[in-house]
């Protein structure tokens, strides 16, 4: 769950604003039952989070970046985007 959370904020924090230290991140955790729920969304516009480059393909694989979101859809059981991308909602069975 750190490692998800972490490159979460790091995204939000890098792509979603840009560095800009005048735009916020916001995360949101809340536990539902047997589900730990935690929200991360930026003030950036989003990106197109159904096409993103598989990190794993030759052509990828040596890049320095593009493997958050890889990352985060390996270690949640759910994920999802609103926003147009600029939040994230990751559930965690627990």
């Amino acid at each position: 769950m750190f490692l998800a959370v972490l490159e979460a904020t790091n995204n939000a924090v890098i792509h979603g604003n840009k560095e800009d230290e005048t735009k916020k991140v916001r995360l949101e955790i809340k536990q539902e039952n047997n589900k730990l729920i935690i929200v991360v969304s930026d003030e950036g516009n989003g990106f197109d989070y159904d096409n993103i480059p598989d990190p794993t393909l030759p052509e990828n694989i040596e890049k320095p970046d593009g493997r958050g979101v890889f990352v985060i859809r390996s270690l949640a059981d759910e994920l999802a985007f609103e926003n147009n991308g600029a939040k994230m909602q990751m559930i965690f069975n627990l």
